[in-house]
């Protein structure tokens, strides 16, 4: 068993990667300082332990998720997750793609009738956006600030607006551009 599973190692690698003189240890006391990582490394904790030490991680995942408004309900979360700012965050999909950008107050939500959403690689979820619903988010995809998505998004778009509409196309690196990661 591996002490990091891989997809601890890609959210810090990502998150940490302008750090890349420091130790790998240096860059896990950084991410553990941080209420929503510290949430995070848990749940990643959870995902790959079993038996008693995957209870023991469950309960402190839990307790750590009220204190830092982190909830992670998703089976199927892919390394890489950024989030740059302090704020609730409800992660409730069937399954996330890697290298996930999320601002603070995003949900991403199980609509009762129809089912959770199921988002690609390389996704950026602006500042309250909201998805609901089983629909398809592709990988490359901007999503604006305080926008609600509840139809599918293609691939490599830009979508925004309240419902969210796709407002043009971008290309494959333009979110790593953009951001810098």
């Amino acid at each position: 068993m591996d002490l990091f599973p891989p997809a601890l190692r890609a959210d810090v690698d990502r998150r940490l990667k302008k750090s890349h003189d420091r130790s790998w240890w240096w860059k896990l006391r950084f991410y553990l300082g941080h209420p929503q990582y510290r949430t995070l490394v848990w749940y990643r904790l959870v995902e790959a332990n079993p038996g008693l030490l995957r209870r023991f991680c469950e309960d402190i995942h839990r307790r750590s998720a009220l204190r830092s408004g982190l909830e992670i309900l998703t089976p199927r979360l892919g390394g890489g997750v950024i989030m740059p700012h302090w704020g609730r965050i409800v992660l409730n999909a069937e399954e996330i793609g890697e290298n996930l950008y999320v601002f603070h107050n995003v949900t991403i939500g199980h609509e009762y009738r129809t089912g959770r959403p199921r988002i690609g690689k390389n996704v950026f979820l602006g500042t309250g956006a909201i998805v609901l619903g089983a629909i398809s988010i592709g990988d490359n995809v901007i999503i604006g600030a305080g926008s609600l998505v509840n139809t599918d998004i293609p691939s490599n778009s830009l979508a925004a607006g309240n419902p969210a509409k796709i407002i043009r196309a971008i290309e494959p690196d333009e979110i790593q551009r953009m951001i810098g990661y």
